[in-house]
């Protein structure tokens, strides 16, 4: 008796369809869906005559680094760059792979190519892993014939962001942990330091200074309700977390990142480089500026305040209107971006000058991380110990208050 697998998959005319198969392996029941025209997205296998196990492949709902990403797409670049065809690329690729998702991925991908489906199509099954910016430059490097040139700039670009997220979690690991660190000494003095202290000054039945007096009540307040300060801060947490994923939430939190004082310029500077690198990106590798926009309009600046006005320059675009006069009109990206923007409009080389744009702001965006943690540090130990000294000193008090006295 042969093994039943259930299926998830798309037909030839795109619409999604699922249904179960007798067949003897997993490769088996993919060739039979593949000649009945559906393409798998999910396959199942219920019951076996051997194992009787179960198991599932699911390859839409999981996720890769931005980093493995970048590599795999790097070192197949330079396979088609050898001349080796696409589907020898991909298995040869696939062997490479040492992350098990993406090397099964690779394979399915391969397997689907040599049926007879397009590399950008293969891709869009698992949207997960592979943007609509990664499968649209595909589609074009397919239809111009330059699939390893567009396939070397997506690396690039893959592998920038890789890096500038590293950056950035790297300058906001230090802030955080000394705020951890200020908040664990703070609980530690109130809660254990503190009380015991105080019940030297309860004995002497002396009044003592109001700052004491303060430091001991908020004391009081850890040891006894403590419990009250998690559910607080627990519901807090929830109702932000709410909040900022809702429509409404979500559009006014991105406009605060970018609109605030303290960080919101390099906000601002992340977005232009990301908005100018991906569009001229796309422009070079042969999109349409309209198509490069609407998918720019979606998840890929990472701010929904500065998505829709991308949107609303891209509705004047598609009136007949010049992009560098909708971004003017928009009066939020930075002065640079519009000029350069105009003059590649001008002279014909608007993809050039959006990456020599971004590229420009990737550098400026360094600098302010760099800047901004140089900023950081002597502001969070002078806090730490403005915080900690002025508990210390509070407690401390009554104490040369009884010296001097006994003086």
């Amino acid at each position: 008796m042969c093994p039943l697998f259930t299926y998830q998959g798309l037909n030839d005319s795109g619409k999604e369809t699922k249904g179960s198969l007798d067949a003897e392996s997993l490769r088996t029941a993919r060739e039979k869906l593949r000649s009945q025209g559906i393409y798998p997205t999910k396959l199942t296998e219920v019951a076996g005559k051997k194992t009787g196990q179960k198991y599932s492949i699911d390859l839409t709902s999981k996720k890769v680094s931005t980093m493995q990403l970048a590599l795999a797409t790097r070192q197949l670049a330079t396979l088609l760059n050898s001349g080796m065809p696409l589907v020898d690329s991909l298995r040869a690729l696939s062997e490479q792979m040492e992350n098990p998702l993406l090397k099964q991925t690779i394979t399915t991908i391969r397997e689907k190519v040599n049926e007879g489906s397009t590399f950008h199509l293969a891709l869009e099954n698992y949207p997960k892993i592979f943007p609509k910016l990664f499968i649209r430059m595909v589609r074009s490097g397919e239809a111009s014939g330059t699939l390893d040139t567009v396939l070397e700039r997506l690396s690039e670009i893959l592998e920038g962001q890789a890096i500038l997220r590293r950056k950035i979690l790297s300058a906001l690991t230090y802030p955080i942990l000394m705020l951890l660190l200020c908040f664990g000494v703070v609980l530690l003095l109130l809660g254990f330091v503190v009380p015991q202290i105080s019940k030297i000054f309860e004995d002497q039945k002396k009044a003592l200074p109001l700052p004491t007096q303060i430091i001991v009540s908020m004391s009081n307040i850890v040891q006894n309700y403590w419990w009250l300060i998690v559910i607080i801060l627990g519901l807090i947490g929830y109702g932000f977390y709410q909040y900022k994923n809702s429509v409404r939430g979500r559009f006014q939190y991105d406009k605060f990142i970018i609109n605030n004082i303290l960080f919101g310029g390099l906000a601002l500077k992340l977005a232009t480089s990301r908005f100018a690198t991906n569009l001229g990106t796309m422009l070079a590798s042969g999109v349409e500026l309209l198509t490069a926009l609407s998918i720019l309009k979606k998840d890929i600046l990472g701010n929904v305040y500065l998505e829709e006005i991308v949107e609303n320059a891209t509705e004047g675009v598609e009136h007949g209107k010049s992009l560098s006069v909708m971004l003017a009109q928009q009066d939020r990206f930075p002065k640079m971006l519009v000029h350069m923007t105009a003059i590649g409009e001008q002279t014909g080389e608007l993809d050039s000058m959006l990456l020599r744009v971004g590229k420009n702001y990737e550098s400026e965006v360094d600098a302010s991380i760099a800047g901004l943690t140089s900023l950081l540090e002597p502001i969070l130990i002078v806090f730490l110990a403005v915080v900690v000294g002025g508990i210390l000193l509070a407690v401390m008090l009554p104490m040369l208050e009884i010296t001097s006295i006994g003086h």
